[in-house]
Parts: structure tokens; sequence; C-alpha cells
């Protein structure tokens, strides 16, 4: 199989969130946060654990406190969202920050080296005990998951090298691929496979995936071997052998590793590892996600189709719908079909949007409760995982809007936004009718031509239609589940969209009663400080005639006119109490 992907995603530089979208607001509002962050601080645990002057800074809090385990994650991510920030922002002052970073983070390398017992390229925020203590089999609590941390660093080492050109990034992050290939090559095959599966101390986030990256820039060998040390036969054994294995693994630490594995087929060519990837995420996705896209409950795959029977307050890590993003987007570019951006969509707009606070803090869901009632809840200062991936998320929205190839551009997401394609001198702006997701509008600037695929939205109905300059066009799907258009674009020409968008329900698969009311690709929320399931007699043939529509402060909602209950897309929640799912056409009701 080629490792050529078939298409290609834009730069971020390329394409632009609209003003007045929750997109774009969640994005403004994470740039505003980035730029109050005190650098000192980030680099706490490093300047201390290298014995240098912590500059007066405050410690760090929650997970990246000084006597915290996993001290050093958050400052990984930071660098990435510094990184992802600049790229979709321009923001010169954000680049600033990165490159401060980085000199300092150089510098707490060179510092390190030079004390006894640290050997040569490590960089963390704390000493190397916990890697003896995981090559001993030292288990959670005692050791928390170095190689997670390691992976953290060396991610935002790369972003910042591959975003922003910073070249001291990469040579901090060559000096520690070559660190990790001596402490892992003398290990035996039996060693590093038992570390793999122990639950959370083996846990090594994408290890993996930044080391194969690593080798696509040095070309050194070391790096690539390092990347495959990393095999995990706990997991990729029965992926290899199609079997969905899932159920009682912690998912955000498997997720990653899978991301890593699709990384090494790009590197090697090994067609066992983009088929593993494919399978899992056949799988997730089709039998271990919640109708807003993420999977998990209390961090863990359960059975698969075991998702009525999993709705509690710890439903749905937003980490692991992170990753499984990126995964999604990497398979994409292979075969660029609607199954993934399908996919993509929903976790975008229901769970990644849906996650962050609404002020500039920083904050951002460690679960999203799907429990009746639940609330969400935004960490600001516990520098969880989550907390890390919130960070970056909201940088990312451009990423899957638009890719493409020598012959055509696909539209995947209905996201208002403007995208200069500047090998072929066009422009191209997207609006949605922000009442109506089913009603878009496509307007070209320049000549040319090429295809046009616009994903046919999984929500649509039956009743679409388009017209391109005003007049009736056809809405013929290609096998791949996209309208394509091809023509010579000519300057001016407009392509306007009316995918048939209503209400619908979304059940539970092990538990029909449970359902979902969703419209468009909006996940719908009931506001309720009830604690059991609503109880609603809803039909899908006619659940139009249940609500009204209504506009105001939540965008568009609608409201069930029987028990005066009012539904909004749960990304436009707050702190008021939710219910996701609802209990349809109770007995006796």
């Amino acid at each position: 199989m080629d490792t050529t992907p078939a298409v290609h995603g834009f730069p971020a530089v390329a394409v632009a969130l609209k003003e007045g979208t929750a997109f774009k607001a969640a994005q403004d509002r994470s740039l505003a946060f980035l730029k109050k962050v005190n650098d000192d601080q980030m680099l706490y645990n490093f300047r201390a654990a290298a014995g240098l002057d912590t500059r007066d800074a405050l410690e760090m809090t929650g997970w990246d406190s000084p006597g915290c385990l996993l001290r050093g994650h958050t400052t990984g991510h930071y660098l990435s969202a510094l990184a992802l920030c600049y790229a979709a922002s321009g923001d010169e002052d954000i680049k600033r920050k990165a490159e401060y970073m980085i000199a300092s983070l150089e510098e707490c390398q060179h510092a390190l080296a030079g004390q006894p017992g640290f050997d040569a390229g490590f960089l963390s925020g704390y000493s190397e005990e916990q890697f003896d203590l995981l090559e001993k089999f030292t288990r959670y609590p005692e050791i928390w998951a170095p190689y997670y941390t390691l992976h953290k660093i060396f991610a935002g080492l790369l972003d910042c090298y591959r975003l922003l050109g910073i070249h001291t990034a990469l040579k901090i992050a060559d000096q520690l691929g070559d660190w990790v290939y001596r402490r892992l090559n003398r290990l035996p095959n039996r060693v590093l496979k038992t570390m793999w599966g122990m639950y959370i101390a083996g846990e090594f986030g994408g290890m993996n995936e930044s080391l194969a990256e690593l080798y696509s820039i040095t070309r050194k060998s070391e790096h690539l071997a390092a990347a495959n040390l990393f095999d995990n036969d706990r997991l990729f054994v029965p992926l290899r052998a199609g079997i969905d294995a899932l159920g009682g693994l912690h998912a955000n630490q498997h997720i990653p590793q899978v991301i890593g594995a699709l990384k090494l087929f790009q590197a090697t060519g090994e067609k066992a590892y983009y088929d593993m990837s494919r399978f899992f995420w056949q799988a997730v996705t089709g039998a271990h996600i919640y109708s807003i896209g993420g999977t998990g409950e209390g961090e863990m795959f359960r059975q698969p189709g075991k998702i009525g029977e999993f709705l509690s307050e710890k439903t749905a890590e937003t980490c692991a719908s992170y990753n499984m993003l990126k995964l999604t987007k990497e398979l994409f570019a292979y075969h660029p079909a609607a199954e993934y951006m399908d996919y993509y969509e929903r976790t975008m707009f229901n769970h990644i949007l849906a996650s962050c606070d609404h002020q500039p803090t920083g904050g951002s869901t460690y679960f999203m409760p799907l429990a009746p009632g639940g609330t969400k809840s935004f960490d600001v200062t516990g520098n969880t995982c989550c907390h890390g991936t919130g960070l970056e998320n909201h940088f990312k929205y451009a990423e899957a809007i638009y890719h493409y190839d020598k012959s055509a551009l696909y539209v995947n997401l209905l996201v208002p936004s403007t995208l200069h394609w500047r090998e072929r001198q066009m422009k191209l702006t997207l609006d949605v009718e922000p009442q109506d997701p089913g009603k878009a509008a496509l307007r070209m600037e320049g000549t040319g031509e090429f295809a046009l695929m616009i994903r046919r939205p999984y929500w649509a109905g039956p009743e679409c239609r388009m017209e391109i300059n005003g007049k009736p066009a056809d809405m013929a799907d290609d096998p791949t589940g996209y309208i394509c258009i091809s023509r010579d674009w000519q300057d001016g020409d407009e392509i306007k969209l009316f995918f048939d968008c209503r209400l619908r329900l979304e059940t539970a698969p092990d538990r029909e009663e449970l359902a979902s009311l969703a419209y468009g690709p909006y996940i719908l929320a009931a506001l309720s400080d009830a604690n059991d399931y609503l109880q609603l007699q809803l039909h899908e043939d006619d659940l139009m005639r249940s609500f009204t529509k209504e506009t105001g402060q939540h965008g568009f909602a609608f409201r069930y006119t029987l028990k005066d209950l009012l539904f909004i897309p749960l990304a436009n929640v707050f702190h008021e109490r939710y219910h996701v799912y609802i209990e349809r056409n109770p007995m006796g009701s």
C-alpha cells in the first residue's frame, strides 16, 4: 500500500474561521487565556529539576504541582497550544512566548546533562527515577506514566518546530529521542511488553507517534527503532486479528498508541499498521461511542454496544475525543470517505466545542456527564490531562474543514470560514445559516477547473437540493458519500445547499428507550434540574409536532410543548443542569 496520502489538509494560515461563530469565539477565548499564562510558572518544574533559578515563579498546581508524579505534562501541551495558536492567529506575542519557552527548555536540558545520574539528552520536570521504577514493573500510583509525560514534551517540541520553525525545538527533541533509544534498546523484549501492558504506569501516550515523526525529519535509524519499541502486544495483537477486545481497557491510554501505529505505517510502509488502525477506528466508532461522539466511561472502554448501561457523571473523557479526531483525520487522508467526516463533525460539534469554558479561563471539561441532570465542570487550575488537551483543542477547528488533491477540493464540514487556496489563486467563502445548519452557501473568487467535493451529511433527510448560480443542479453522490461538481469555476460562482435538516432521535443500542434528540449536526440537551430520566412521548415520524423552534440567547432551540422543556445544543450549555439522553414513550404515560 502506498504511504502517500490521497488528500492533503491545508495549512492553518489558509483557513480562517468566520467571526460570530461559536468556533471562532472558543478560539478567541483560548487565545486570550494563553496571553495571560505566566511562562516562568510553566517552566517551574523543569528549572527546579535542573537546579536552575525558578525566577520567583509560582509553583504549578494540580497534576503539575511539585509533589505530583505527572508534573511537566501541561507544559508540553502548552507548547503545542502556542504553536497551534500562532498557526491559526499569526499573533506575534504568542510566537515570542513559544521562543522563550524553547530557549529556556534548552537551558534546562543542558543543565540536567551536567548533573550526576542524568544521561545526556534527558528533559523532564523530575529525575529519571520513575523510568527506573517502571523497568522494575512498579505499579500506579507509586509511579505515574513517565513516558506519557515525556510524550507531551516531545509533541510540544515537534509542534513548535513544525508550525513555528523553531529549530532549537528540533535540536532538543533530537537529543531526547537519542536518550529514549539508549534507554529502551538495552531492555529485553519481554520487559518492554510487560511495561506497556501495565495500567497507567506503562501508559506512554503517543511516544511511537512522536518518535516516528521525529524519524521523518532526522532520518536517524535510532529514532525509528525507538518508535518500534513501543509496540504494545496487549492492544496490537487482537487488532491485527480483527478482534474488538477493547472492553476493560483504559481508552485514552490506548487511542494514542493507534495514532502512533498509523505514523509507523507512514514511516515504514508496513500495511499491518494501517489495517490495525482502520479496524480500531471502525470498532470504536461503531460500538463504543455516545451520541456526542465521546467514548469511555470512567476513562475505560466498556463492552461493545454498552452505551445506555453506562450513562454516568464520568462519561466521555475529553482527551479521548481529542485523540480520536487526530486518528480520524489521518485515516481520512488515505481514504477520503464521508464516514470519517461524519464522525469528525459529530465529535467536534458536540464534544470538543461543548468542552470549552464560556469564559477566557482556559478551563475545559474532564468528563462530559451524560447522566440525567448532569452539569459540566471546567478544570481551570487542576491541570488534568483534559485541561492539557483543552489548551490545544480550540485552535484545531479549521484543520479538517477542507482537503484537496491534484484535481479536487473537499468541503468536509459546514463551518463558516474562508479558504485561500494559494496554489490555484482561488478563494472560497463558506457561510451557514445560523438557525438552520442545513442551509449553506459557497462563493468562488478566482477561476479554475477542478472537482468540488461536498460531503452529504449523515443527518440530511431525503428532501435536499442544490443551486449553482441560482439554477437547480444535480446532487448525485459519488461512492465516498460526497456530492461531486466538476466544472471550470468562474469568479463569482455561487453554490447554495439546502440539506434536509430536521429533528431526529438517536437511540442507545443497548437500551432503545433511551435516546438523544438531534437537529442536523447538533445533539440537543434538555435544560432541567430533574435527577431522573425525563420521560417524553416522542415518535420519530412526528417529532416536529411535539416541538416549537425558538431563537434567543441560546441561538436556535426547541421547546417540548407538553412539558415546557427547552432543548439547546450541548455546546451552548454552560453551568445549567442538562439531559442528553431522555426516556421516550415510557409505559403508562
